[in-house]
């Protein structure tokens, strides 16, 4: 059966149409190519409350396996993602975000200047990412070997 993930492009820009998603557009075909389905794919604008009520009714809903935001986790002041979380996890998988951030370094020195988190909601992993396709190709080079094994033990299967 293959993964559902919702992805969610953070920032005002992305919804006004004055930036192109790149980075979203690469996470959806990264996702594909995986063998996984994205049923909810959506831009929402900063505001911190819209992010929470998007991402809890999604991970709420039990339609997605995973949430990714991308995007919003910088120290420009519109970014609010990282504060989000806090309202919306019910628990948290510092490994993810810590091991995006040491490994990604290496080629892209700016990533350590993010402020993503990823944590548990209801049975739904959810993770953030930085907004730039490279970026984003590097985290989820480093997470693909995890992220199916932290499906299953937050969904309480027995894994491989």
């Amino acid at each position: 059966m293959p993964i559902q993930a919702a992805l969610f492009t953070i920032g005002d820009r992305y919804v006004s149409g004055q930036s192109k998603d790149e980075g979203g557009d690469n996470l959806f075909a990264i996702c594909v190519k995986m063998g996984w389905e994205v049923p909810v794919r959506l831009a929402l604008g900063d505001a911190e409350q819209d992010v929470i009520s998007n991402i809890q009714q999604t991970a709420d809903s039990g339609i997605v396996d995973v949430i990714f935001t991308v995007d919003g986790i910088g120290l420009q002041p519109k970014d609010h993602v990282p504060e989000a979380m806090y309202h919306i996890c019910e628990r948290w998988i510092p490994g993810l975000s810590e091991l995006i951030r040491v490994k990604a370094q290496e080629k892209t020195p700016a990533v350590i200047l993010t402020r993503g988190v990823a944590g548990v909601r209801g049975k739904t992993l959810i993770v953030n990412l930085p907004g730039s396709p490279t970026a984003i190709r590097d985290a989820m080079d480093i997470l693909k070997p995890v992220l199916r094994m932290a499906i299953e033990q937050i969904k309480g299967m027995v894994g491989p």
